[in-house]
């Protein structure tokens, strides 16, 4: 099972890496204490709703952004099969390779390219596992 908590941690920590921040400099701009953010980075602490929004708001990210950052890191988790078959991976700690998320791709593409999208998806991902449409 996948501990959100855990996992909101570690996004917020690769995050402020990849923006050159150190622990301090975050905690400083999102108005939280050092100790504090270092448990939440830790999944020591599950932030509040407020905290949250100061975090995404410190890493120059939507809230909306930064919620979709968990939920990418909870998919990977959750499914890294149909990600990395789709040719999706999701970004490893210090990984500085900029992210792309399927819905953000879909919502640029027009409906027929989507559809090919994801055709070819199930296509690849059914040469990976041997199963076909038939099964």
């Amino acid at each position: 099972m996948v501990d959100l908590q855990h996992t909101v941690g570690a996004v917020i920590r690769r995050e402020r890496r990849e923006r050159g921040l150190t622990l301090k400099a975050l905690a400083e701009r999102s108005a939280l204490s050092v100790v504090y953010l270092g448990e939440i980075e830790r999944g020591k602490k599950y932030p509040s709703a407020q905290v949250l929004e100061q975090l995404a708001k410190a890493l120059e990210l939507d809230l909306a952004e930064l919620l979709e950052l968990v939920a990418d890191e909870l998919r990977g988790v959750a499914l890294p099969g149909a990600t990395s078959a789709m040719g999706f991976t999701l970004p490893k700690d210090g990984d500085t390779t900029p992210r792309a998320t399927v819905r953000r791709l879909v919502q640029m593409l027009e409906p027929d390219e989507a559809a090919t999208m994801a055709e070819l998806g199930a296509f690849f991902l059914a040469r990976r596992t041997g199963k076909t449409e038939a099964e």
